[in-house]
This record gives structure tokens, sequence and C-alpha cells, in this order.
């Protein structure tokens, strides 16, 4: 009885701590998934699985509200093209499923921009923010598509905050940086003081690792 009352108890902390960390549960499986599907590896059917549960999983409708300023249809309208994007993913090249994810995944990012301006600003360590399109021409897309996974590998072997934007939906921040292009990105350090800033490169994440060494 103890040992099943312990489960009960681990069980409903870590149902809360989902909960309340519903943006940082589907980024970082969104985050893994889109890096297991551009390298092509075994594990992309388990990511998926595991991107999808954590998307569909409960979660409270008043924090959503409150804490990410999203509404509930809102947030259904992001599981809906997540639904469209399955439907669709076995019938067509990995190549292809990579630029119908890299939408939905803005999509995402668009949905959560305010709780993630905050969250990221508040950080106190190194971090990068990316600018990347939902809008523009094709050769614009593929890069910023690519950039957006290298950008996501670097900050998980670097262990730095990260965060994607949608220029095309949000350019405050761009206006701000005076960065008007895209892709674009920014390095931080912990008090947001900028170290380094990259737009439009072919080579920008070797300019940035170079720079972090």
């Amino acid at each position: 009885m103890l040992k099943f009352r312990l489960l009960v108890f681990v069980f409903i902390v870590v149902s809360i701590n989902i909960y309340s960390q519903i943006y940082e549960s589907v980024e970082n499986a969104a985050a893994q998934y889109f890096i297991s599907l551009s390298n092509k590896d075994s594990k992309v059917d388990n990511n998926f699985i595991e991107l999808k549960k954590t998307l569909f999983g409960n979660y409270d409708k008043a924090q959503l509200e409150s804490k990410y300023q999203i509404l509930t249809n809102d947030f259904d309208s992001l599981k809906n093209h997540f639904n469209e994007y399955e439907s669709i993913i076995k019938t067509i090249s990995k190549d292809s499923a990579l630029v119908l994810f890299n939408q939905w995944y803005l999509h995402f990012s668009n949905l959560f921009y305010n709780y993630a301006d905050e969250k990221f600003f508040s950080s106190s360590k190194t971090k990068i923010l990316f600018f990347s399109t939902s809008m523009s021409c094709h050769c614009t897309l593929e890069m910023c598509k690519n950039q957006t996974i290298e950008i996501l590998n670097l900050a998980r072997e670097k262990k730095l905050d990260y965060w994607i934007v949608d220029s095309y939906d949000h350019n405050e921040l761009q206006l701000k940086y005076e960065t008007l292009f895209a892709p674009a990105v920014i390095l931080f350090d912990g008090k947001n003081n900028v170290l380094l800033k990259i737009e439009y490169d072919e080579n920008m994440l070797t300019k940035v690792n170079q720079f972090l060494k």
C-alpha cells in the first residue's frame, strides 16, 4: 500500500509539472523531432510519438490563458495543424516533411510568442535569438529552415538557451536590434547585451561557432 501511494504521488507531481511547463515540454519534444527528422535517424518515429503525446496531453485551460496568454481555440488550431501534418507525412519525402514541420514549428513559436519573449530575456545564460520567417522566396525559406535546425543542434550541444522567432508575424525585435533580414541571429550574454549579430549569411553557424570558441 505504501508503494502504491508513493507511485500515485509521483504520478501527480509529474502531471502537475507537465501542466506548468507546457511550452517547455512541447518545445523540447518538437526540437528533438525536428533534429531527428533532419538527420533521418532511426529515432524519428519515437520522437514523433513523444511530441504528439506531449502536445495532446492534459493541460489546465485556465493556466493556458493566464500564464501563456493563449486562448483554447488557438491552441486547438495548433493541434489541428499537427493532425494535418501527421495525415500527410507518410505520403511525402522526408525533405518535404521538413518543410511542412518547419511551418508547424513557426506556428507554435507564434502562439507562445509573449511567454517565450519574457522567458528568453529573463535568462541569465548566454543565449541565441534566431529570426526565421514563414513567408518569403523559396531560397530564403530553405535557408531559414536549414539554419533553424543548425541553431537547435548548436544550442543543445553548447547548452545555450535559444528562441526561434517568425519575423514575418513578429518583427518588433528585428526593428529593435536593427536586423532587418531573415534569417538572422543575435547572440546575447546573460545580461542581454548583444555579443554577435549576423544577417542572411550561409556561413552563419560557422561564424557563431568561431565566436563561441
